[in-house]
């Protein structure tokens, strides 16, 4: 066997490491933490810049965006990506620089419970044409995730986020107390994501050229202003309705969701909101453009199956449909009925649909049962690719 060799590089001092480290590209030097348990503990120090900050929560404006405008790719100086800042002992800000444009900000806190304080939040995208033409110097976010703002630090981060003028793309998570969002960007907001919000109850948007729409928890009541053309909606909202009776204006939020290529969507929406919003105009109406579809169940019953059957043939050029079973998925506590006729229909609608991945399927039954549906639905010469994951 070879004689084992010291590893001079693991034997550097760290200021040289971090140096060293600095002139690396950024795609190759976040794989650093795969070398070994030290080079794991210099990574977090070279993401870090040299010393934290303490002060109030107002000076999270005026820290960050010091630190964004200071950065530098090219200056080994100035291309720190990480910026820790420690507010008032209970609050701490976590802000990541990352490729692409991207910066994530995070908000941790200890201790009280202000944390989880209800608060309505309304945040304004910078529309305005940047009047400034950009140097090589500062980072220019173009997406934007946030992460658990709470009650103290909202309009913090709504004035910061004023100031970024190429911002595309916004990421919303793990608000808590969150109860009223809205989303005001007339020309410039292009894919927006919320997630992990227990107490939103109302989300409104006014954003002309949304693309991409991701929501993930229980469906608030949604207001839209103007009228856009999603390309890509996500409506995973398992956890079922916050809103009583039929509160929910459906009518808006069909529209923008029509023309949609790819669509997540769970049944109990299908029945108890859609359904009925389109109920007289039931043999017109169609997704015509839909092309991929991920339907979320509690369960793949006869029933169930028939119900999205009923939709699939809203959906004549789908081509990828994704089944995915979780049994915690709220269900209807009424029966809501499936226009017979309609469901026994079996004209052979789908001419494209090429690939079915089922997940999540306990009974061998009920994925029969649904495949020989399928097969009734497709054009008889489709050759259909039926995929299932081991549950």
């Amino acid at each position: 066997m070879e004689e084992h060799k010291p590893d001079i590089l693991s034997s550097l001092p760290l200021e040289l490491l971090l140096y060293i480290i600095s002139f690396l590209p950024f795609e190759s030097a976040r794989l650093i933490p795969l070398v070994s348990t030290r080079f794991r503990s210099v990574w977090n120090q070279a993401l870090l810049v040299a010393h934290s900050h303490n002060g109030s929560i107002e000076d999270i404006s005026h820290v960050v965006s010091r630190f964004i405008n200071n950065f530098d790719e090219h200056d080994p100086t100035k291309n720190t990506r990480r910026l820790e800042l420690h507010v008032d002992k209970s609050t701490f800000v976590s802000t990541i620089l990352a490729p692409h444009n991207l910066m994530h900000m995070s908000f941790f806190f200890s201790g009280g419970s202000n944390k989880e304080e209800s608060f309505c939040w309304r945040l304004e995208i910078n529309d305005q044409i940047p009047r400034r033409e950009y140097s090589s110097s500062g980072f220019l976010v173009k997406t934007l995730c946030l992460a658990s703002v709470n009650s103290l630090t909202y309009e913090v981060v709504s004035s910061m986020v004023l100031e970024f003028s190429l911002l595309d793309s916004l990421k919303i998570c793990g608000c808590k107390g969150l109860t009223s969002l809205t989303i005001d960007s007339p020309t410039k907001l292009l894919h927006l994501s919320i997630s992990g919000c227990p107490k939103l109850r109302y989300l409104e948007i006014r954003s002309l050229k949304l693309k991409t729409f991701q929501y993930q928890g229980s469906l608030p009541l949604i207001k839209i202003h103007e009228h856009f053309n999603l390309t890509r909606a996500i409506f995973d909202v398992r956890q079922g309705p916050c809103y009583y009776n039929n509160a929910l204006d459906m009518g808006p939020l069909l529209l923008i969701i029509k023309n949609s290529q790819s669509l997540t969507l769970c049944r109990w929406m299908f029945e108890e909101v859609i359904k009925p919003s389109i109920s007289s105009s039931w043999r017109s109406f169609q997704f015509y453009k839909l092309q991929e579809l991920q339907w979320i169940d509690n369960s793949m019953n006869q029933e169930n199956i028939n119900s999205m059957i009923s939709f699939l043939k809203l959906c004549p050029s789908i081509e990828r449909l994704f089944i995915s079973i979780d049994s915690n998925t709220y269900s209807s506590n009424e029966e809501v009925s499936v226009d017979a006729v309609h469901a026994c229909e079996h004209a052979r609608v789908l001419r494209d649909l090429k690939l079915v991945k089922l997940e999540g399927f306990e009974s061998e039954d009920n994925k029969n049962q649904l495949i020989l549906a399928l097969q009734q639905i497709v054009s008889n010469d489709q050759l259909l690719l039926v995929l299932s994951s081991i549950s």
